[in-house]
C-alpha cells in the first residue's frame, strides 16, 4: 500500500466518523428535551417525591429540572444524584430540631434556617450548579428589586436556602450582596424558566389548595383565599408555558403538616399516574417514535445516606448560634405544678442555659433560678434554687433526664425540702396506639423525707404505677391554627402508690383535656389542663407542659 492509498483511507475514515457523529447528534436532537417544574407548597411539596417515582416507573425522562421553595429542595437533591428512595428516607427521618433554630428575639425571621443549608450542602457534596448531573434552576425573589431570579450558578445549597426562605418565617438569604426570599412570592410554578432553558416538553406541578371547601366566615380561610388570589395570577401566567400541569389532590392539607410525609408522597405518585397519559401524549407529539423505558436513578445505599445525614446534622448543630432568650415552660414531676419563665441559651453558653421561672404552688413552688445543660442524644440536667412563699429556707433541686429510647423516658429528681426527697421514674405514654386511642404506663419509686412525715422508716419508699389512656376525638388529624397544628385529646389516668414494705394503696384519679401542639410543623410540645382527685389530698387542678424546647 503506497502513501497515497493510506492517505485516502484515512480521509474516508474521517468522513465516516463525521457522518456517524452527525447522525448521532441528529438523533439526540430529535429526542425532545423534557423539563420537570416543581412548585412550592411547604410540606405538601413531599408529593414531588412520589411524582418522580411515577415518572421513572413509566419511562418519562427528566432532562432538566426547576424548583421553587420546597420544590427546589426536591429538584436540587434529585439533580444532585439522590434517588427517590433516598429522598423519601431523608423526609421520613429528618430531625428538624437539629436543622432549625428559633432565636428570641427573632432577627429577620422567626426561624433561623442556616442549618438546613449546611445539611443540604452535605447531601449534595458541596456541588455547584455546573457539577450537577441534571441541569437545575432554583427560583427566588430579589428583595431589592422584587423580581424573581432563577439561580443557575454558584453553590446549589445556598440557592435552595434562598428559594425556600418564606418571608417572616425565615430570614432573607444574602448572596453576593443581595438578599433573596422564597420564589413562590412571584413564581410559584416557574414553567417559564424551563422554557427559557430550551425545554421541548414542560411538566409542571402546582401544589395549590382546593379552596372550594373554605369557610368565608373564618378569618384564616379568608386570609388563605386572599393570598391564593394574589399568587394565582403569577401562577396562571407562568404555567401557561407548560404542556402538562399536574395538581396533586392535597385539598386543604396544611403546609405545616410535615408529619404526613408518606401521605403526601402517595398523593404525588397517584397524581403522576393520573396525568401519565397526558404526559406521554405531549412527548409523543414531539417524537412519535419515542420509547418509554422505565429506569431508576441509582442514588446512595442506605448506609451511605445515613452517614451523609449524620454528617449534615452535625454540621448544622455545629453552627455558632447567637445568645438568645427563650420562653421556659416546664412541669415539676415530684409535686405536680407548672412552671413558666425565660432562659438564655446558645452563644457563649454553648449547650448550657440559665434563667428564671416561677412555679405555681404556694408550698413547693415559687421563684426559681436555674442552670441547665442538655443534648438530645445524651439527655439533660437541670439544677435550681427556689424560694417558696411558705418556706423560709431556699430549696435546692436537681432533675436528670435520659435520652428518649423507643419512646421510653427515664427521669430522676432530688429536692432538698418537702415531703418527697427523691423520685425516679420510667414512662411510656404510647405503649399501645391506634388512630384515636393511646395507652401508656408510668412506673416510679419515691423517697419520703424523715423530718417532714411521721411515716415509719420502712414505709418511706413508695412504689407507684400510673396507667393512662388518651382519646383523640379527631384521630390523627392535626387541625391547623395559623402556624400551629393542634391535635386535641381527653386524658384519664389512675395513679396508685404504696409503701414497699406493706400494701397500703393510695389511689388518685386524674381527668383532663390537652392537645399536642406543633409549631410550624417542626417543633412538638403539649399543653394540658386537668383535675386530680385524691383520697388523702383532696382535689387539685393542674396545668401541664411537656416536650417544649425552643
Amino acid at each position: 500500500m503506497n502513501f497515497r492509498t493510506q492517505d485516502r483511507n484515512r480521509l474516508l475514515l474521517i468522513v465516516l466518523v463525521i457522518l456517524l457523529s452527525t447522525g448521532t447528534a441528529a438523533a439526540e436532537k430529535d429526542r425532545p428535551t423534557v423539563a420537570l417544574v416543581l412548585g412550592g407548597g411547604a410540606a405538601r411539596g413531599f408529593s414531588h417525591i412520589g411524582l418522580i417515582r411515577a415518572l421513572e416507573e413509566n419511562g418519562v425522562p427528566i432532562d432538566m429540572i426547576v424548583g421553587t421553595s420546597i420544590g427546589s429542595i426536591v429538584a436540587g437533591l434529585y439533580s444532585g444524584g439522590l434517588s427517590v428512595d433516598n429522598m423519601e428516607q431523608v423526609a421520613l427521618h429528618m430531625n428538624a430540631s437539629k436543622l432549625f433554630d428559633i432565636p428570641f428575639p427573632p432577627t429577620g425571621g422567626v426561624i433561623d434556617n442556616r442549618g438546613i443549608q449546611e445539611f443540604l450542602d452535605e447531601l449534595l457534596g458541596g456541588r455547584t450548579f455546573d457539577e450537577l448531573a441534571i441541569p437545575f434552576r432554583a427560583v427566588a425573589v430579589d428583595l431589592g428589586t422584587g423580581e424573581d431570579v432563577a439561580f443557575g450558578e454558584g453553590l446549589v445549597s445556598k440557592a435552595i436556602q434562598a428559594s425556600m426562605s418564606i418571608p417572616g418565617v425565615f430570614p432573607a438569604v444574602e448572596i453576593d450582596g443581595k438578599y433573596y426570599v422564597d420564589g413562590g412570592l412571584k413564581n410559584q410554578v416557574p414553567a417559564d424558566v424551563a422554557a427559557a432553558m430550551g425545554a421541548d416538553v414542560i411538566i409542571a406541578v402546582s401544589l395549590e389548595k382546593d379552596m372550594q371547601a373554605a369557610d368565608y366566615r373564618r378569618l384564616i380561610d379568608n386570609l388563605k383565599l386572599s393570598l391564593s388570589a394574589l399568587m394565582g395570577g403569577y401562577t396562571e401566567m407562568h404555567t401557561a408555558m407548560a404542556d402538562v400541569v399536574i395538581v396533586p389532590k392535597v385539598g386543604l392539607d396544611s403546609s405545616w403538616e410535615f408529619q404526613k410525609v408518606e401521605y403526601f408522597i402517595e398523593q404525588g405518585y397517584e397524581a403522576g399516574l393520573e396525568y401519565m397519559e397526558q404526559i406521554k401524549a405531549a412527548i409523543l407529539e414531539q417524537d412519535p417514535d419515542f420509547e418509554f423505558v422505565p429506569y431508576r436513578q441509582a442514588g446512595y445505599s442506605k448506609i451511605e445516606l445515613d452517614e451523609m445525614v449524620q454528617r449534615g446534622e452535625h454540621r448544622a448543630e455545629s453552627l455558632p448560634k447567637r445568645l438568645t432568650l427563650r420562653p421556659e415552660l416546664s412541669f415539676d414531676d415530684i409535686y405536680g405544678f407548672a412552671k413558666v419563665g425565660i432562659k438564655a441559651a446558645h452563644g457563649p453558653l454553648a449547650w448550657f442555659n440559665v434563667g428564671y421561672r416561677y412555679g405555681f404552688n404556694a408550698l413547693n413552688g415559687g421563684h426559681e433560678v436555674f442552670v441547665g445543660w442538655g443534648k438530645e442524644n445524651l439527655g439533660s440536667i437541670d439544677i435550681y434554687l427556689r424560694k417558696s412563699r411558705e418556706r423560709e429556707a431556699l430549696t435546692f433541686g436537681v432533675t436528670v433526664d435520659g435520652p428518649e429510647i423507643d419512646k421510653l423516658l427515664l427521669e430522676a429528681d432530688y429536692v432538698s425540702q418537702g415531703e418527697k426527697m427523691w423520685q425516679v421514674s420510667a414512662s411510656n405514654r404510647h405503649l399501645w396506639t391506634s388512630p384515636k386511642v393511646a395507652a401508656g404506663l408510668s412506673l416510679r419509686l419515691s423517697g419520703l423525707r424523715p423530718d417532714e412525715t411521721d411515716v415509719p422508716l420502712g414505709e418511706r419508699i413508695l412504689v407507684g404505677a400510673a396507667p393512662q389512656v388518651e382519646v383523640y376525638p379527631w384521630g390523627e388529624e392535626q387541625i391547623p391554627l395559623g402556624v400551629i397544628l393542634v391535635r386535641p385529646y381527653v386524658i384519664g389516668r389512675i395513679t396508685v402508690e404504696s409503701p414497699v414494705t406493706k400494701l397500703d394503696l393510695r389511689p388518685s384519679l386524674h381527668l383532663g383535656i390537652g392537645s399536642e401542639l406543633n409549631f410550624f410543623g417542626l417543633y412538638p410540645t403539649e399543653f394540658s389542663l386537668g383535675v386530680e382527685l385524691s383520697g388523702s389530698k383532696g382535689t387539685k387542678f393542674s396545668i401541664g407542659f411537656t416536650g417544649m424546647e425552643f
